[in-house]
């Protein structure tokens, strides 16, 4: 019965530790005027969340939102240009997917969001920046030349943790197997206890 308490005390923290969903948080910023091109006409928001401490061995989804706050004043910019947004996440020692810039047409009021898959490559601390861009496009007609900027370099900080020096789907793997054991092993204890003590009534 000891060996069993063993087990379970080692696997069950294990298990919680490896299934346990890391905390997301969400940072939230103003979209600034860059020098140098028309600004949108709306007011607009950047929404960045992501989890600041995960399991080595794991991934998480890093997401970008751009939406807009009420109404355009003027919307002549959204006529005279294909707004495109881009973004980028530059995340050293960390496998990032997409890995190039992606972007997207962004309409009057339209939101834009962007994903990327994180995987750290090692336990520590990955400091990075989120890329975001704006690039007018413009119609026939509308005035001549393309402009990009970069209108937000938000940082970010991710802590790749382990246990035990277990990656998440090794602390997993060795939980379910250790619960089953701990669980056998008291099955097993419980019935030779149960089959001592009716030899002993006989």
């Amino acid at each position: 019965m000891v060996l069993a308490s063993v087990f379970l005390a080692i696997s069950l923290p294990l298990l919680v530790w490896g299934f346990w969903p890391p905390r997301r948080e969400t940072v939230i910023l103003p979209l600034l005027p860059a020098d140098g091109m028309p600004s949108l006409p709306e007011a607009r928001t950047i929404h960045l969340t992501f989890s600041p401490v995960m399991r080595a061995g794991d991934a998480q989804i890093v997401e970008l939102n751009l939406s807009a706050d009420g109404e355009a004043e003027d919307n002549r910019l959204y006529e005279e240009y294909n707004v495109i947004v881009e973004a980028r996440l530059d995340l050293p020692f960390a496998d990032v997917r997409p890995a190039e810039v992606v972007s997207t047409a962004l309409g009057e009021g339209s939101a834009a969001t962007f994903y990327w898959e994180v995987n750290p490559r090692d336990v520590g601390e990955l400091r990075g920046t989120v890329w975001l861009y704006l690039r007018l496009v413009p119609k026939a007609g509308g005035p001549a030349g393309e402009t990009r900027r970069a209108v937000s370099a938000q940082l970010i900080g991710i802590r790749s943790k382990s246990v035990l020096g277990r990656t998440g789907s090794q602390a997993r793997a060795a939980g379910v197997v250790g619960l089953i054991v701990g669980l056998a092993l008291g099955i097993l204890s419980i019935r030779r206890w149960r089959d001592e003590s009716r030899g002993t009534k006989i």
